[in-house]
C-alpha cells in the first residue's frame, strides 16, 4: 500500500510552481528541517514533507509550520528547497512565499491568536537555539497492540463461526497456523481504526478548545464506518450532521469501503442513531445485546486518559452506543483497562487487578467476573488446547470473547502462539483473536510478533501512520495548522 500524501505534498501537487497559491494555502502546513540548524545562517533552507524523506542518518529535526519558518525563524531571505532530489520537490523564493503567506495570515487572523505566540516560543531551546527536536518515541507496544489485533482479525477472517472440523479440513490437523494468502481484516479492525481516529480527534478538540468530548466524537466516527458498509452518507451521517460528505483522513482509504461481515447489532444500532439522533447510553440502552462487538473495537480508548477508572468509564460508554447489556459494555471496559495498563508496562495479572477494581463496583458485573475467573483457572492448568478454549464459550458475547483473549495470552509467553490459540476454536474466532492480538501486542511489543505477519497484514501502513499522528498530536510540537484540522477535524 502506498503511503498517503501529507497535507503539504497535496498542496505541492496541486500548486506545483505557483508560489502564491502554495503560500496562501500552505501557511499552516508543517515541514521538517533536518539537523541542529541556526536557521539565520542558511542560504538555501532545506525542508522535507515527512520523516521518511529525511536524509539517512538524521536524528534531529524541526517540525514546524511554514508560517513560523517565514515570519519568526529566518532573519535572512534564503530560498526554500523542499524535498531536494525526491518526489514532490519544489523550490521557492523566500520573499515571494513570505508575502503570500502574510496575505493568508492577515485574512485568517491566526497570527494574532494566543496559540501562535505559544507555538513560536517553542522553537527556541534553553540555549537560545532556534529549533525544536522531535524526540523518537518507543511506539512498540502501541504498534504491537493495533497490528497484533489486525493480525488476529485476519487469521480468523475466513473461518468465523465455523466448527473446528471444517477448520481442520481447510487447514490441516494443526488448524490455523498462518495468515491466509490474502490477509484481509474484518469489521473488528475497521471499527478499531475508527475508534483510534475518534481518540485523536477528541484530543485535538480538547487541545484547541479545552472541551472534553469523546463519546459523541466516537459516535460520529462509527457513523462514518457505517457509511463504508454500503449505507449512503445521507442515511449514515445522522440527523445532527450537516456535512455533505464524511470528513477526515481515514475515510479517504478506499479499501475501507468493503463489506467485512459487519455485526448486525452494531449496524442496526448505528442506523437507529442516524434516524433518531438519540445517542444510546448505559441508562438509555439501544438494545439488550451482550455481543462482543462493543469489546472488540475499544483498545484505542486506552489512550484517552491516564486514569484507568476514567478509561473504564469511557470504554463502557463507547460499547453502550451499540450494546446495551452489562456483559457487553463491562467486558469492553475491562478490556480497555487491560490495554491501558499493558501499554504502561504492567504484566497481565497486575493489569487485571486494576480492571477488576472498577468492574466489581458496577451493577451487572457477575457474568464478566465469572468469565474472567474461568479463564484464570484454565490458564493455571497450562497445556492450551482447543477443548479448553471452547470450554470458555464461543466468543460471540463480550464476556466469553474477553475470557478467550485473556486465557490465550495468559497461557503462553509467546504472542504468536497466543494468537493461534485464540483463533483455533469453533466460534467468533476473528474477534477473539483480534482481542488477544491487542493484548499480546501491548504486552510484548510489535518486535515479538512474526515479522512476516506484521509486514503482510492489511492496513499495517495505515496503523503505522495513525500511531505516528498520535505521537505528533500528543507531543510538545502538536500542530495548530489548518491542514491538521482537516486531517483530524475535532468533531
Amino acid at each position: 500500500m502506498v503511503n498517503p500524501l501529507t497535507p503539504v505534498e497535496q498542496l505541492l501537487h496541486e500548486y506545483e510552481d505557483d508560489v502564491h497559491g502554495f503560500g496562501q494555502h500552505g501557511a499552516h502546513g508543517e515541514l521538517l528541517i533536518p539537523g541542529e540548524v541556526l536557521m539565520t545562517e542558511a542560504d538555501v533552507l532545506l525542508a522535507y514533507t515527512e520523516e521518511s524523506r529525511l536524509p539517512a542518518g538524521v536524528e534531529q529535526w524541526i517540525r514546524v509550520p511554514l508560517h513560523t519558518v517565514l515570519s519568526r525563524l529566518v532573519a535572512t531571505k534564503p530560498r526554500l528547497h523542499v524535498n531536494p532530489g525526491l518526489p514532490y520537490e519544489a523550490e521557492f523564493d523566500f520573499a515571494e512565499l513570505a508575502e503570500a503567506a502574510a496575505e493568508h495570515m492577515r485574512t485568517c487572523g491566526c497570527g494574532e491568536r494566543p496559540t501562535a505566540t505559544r507555538e513560536t516560543s517553542r522553537w527556541v531551546d534553553a540555549e537560545g537555539r532556534r529549533f525544536f527536536v522531535v524526540p523518537h518515541k518507543d511506539s512498540a507496544r502501541l504498534r504491537g497492540c493495533l497490528i497484533g489485533g489486525a493480525i488476529g482479525d485476519a487469521l480468523g477472517a475466513n473461518t468465523e463461526n465455523l466448527p473446528m472440523e471444517v477448520v481442520y479440513e481447510r487447514h490441516g490437523p494443526a488448524g490455523i497456523t498462518d495468515l491466509p494468502e490474502k490477509p484481509d481484516i474484518t469489521d473488528d479492525t475497521q471499527m478499531t481504526l475508527f475508534t483510534f481516529e475518534a481518540v485523536i480527534r477528541a484530543h485535538v478538540r480538547e487541545r484547541i478548545s479545552g472541551e472534553r468530548e469523546i463519546t459523541g466524537i466516537t459516535q460520529n466516527a462509527y457513523q462514518r464506518w457505517l457509511h463504508t458498509q454500503k449505507t449512503p452518507w445521507d442515511k449514515a451521517r445522522g440527523v445532527h450532521s450537516t456535512l455533505d460528505e464524511p470528513d477526515g483522513w481515514l475515510i479517504t482509504h478506499g479499501d475501507l469501503f468493503r463489506m467485512r461481515a459487519p455485526g448486525l447489532t452494531c449496524t442496526s444500532a448505528l442506523q437507529e442513531y442516524a434516524r433518531t439522533g438519540e445517542q444510546a447510553t448505559i441508562t438509555k440502552p439501544v438494545n439488550d445485546s451482550k455481543g462482543c462487538g462493543g469489546a472488540m473495537r475499544v483498545a484505542p480508548v486506552a489512550l484517552a486518559d491516564d486514569d484507568p477508572a476514567v478509561v473504564f468509564a469511557l470504554a463502557a460508554a463507547n460499547a453502550a452506543l451499540t450494546h446495551g447489556h452489562p456483559s457487553g459494555y463491562l467486558s469492553a471496559a475491562v478490556f480497555a483497562v487491560l490495554v491501558h495498563q499493558l501499554l504502561r508496562g504492567k504484566d497481565l495479572l497486575d493489569a487485571l487487578d486494576v480492571a477488576l477494581d472498577s468492574l466489581v463496583r458496577r451493577e451487572g458485573h457477575e457474568e464478566v467476573v465469572a468469565a474472567i475467573e474461568h479463564a484464570l483457572e484454565l490458564a493455571a492448568l497450562g497445556e492450551p488446547s482447543v477443548a479448553r478454549v471452547e470450554e470458555l464459550g464461543r466468543g460471540g458475547v463480550g464476556d466469553t470473547a474477553l475470557a478467550i483473549a485473556l486465557y490465550s495470552v495468559l497461557v503462553t509467553d509467546d504472542p504468536n502462539e497466543a494468537l493461534l490459540i485464540s483463533v483455533n476454536h469453533g466460534g467468533d474466532n476473528d474477534s477473539t483473536a483480534s482481542m488477544a492480538g491487542n493484548l499480546a501486542g501491548a504486552l510484548h511489543g510489535v518486535g515479538k510478533i512474526r515479522p512476516d505477519w506484521v509486514e503482510r497484514v492489511q492496513f499495517r501502513p495505515v496503523i503505522d501512520q495513525m500511531v505516528a499522528d498520535w505521537e505528533i498530536e500528543t507531543s510538545q510540537a502538536a500542530p495548530v495548522g489548518r491542514e491538521w484540522f482537516v486531517r483530524y477535524p475535532p468533531i
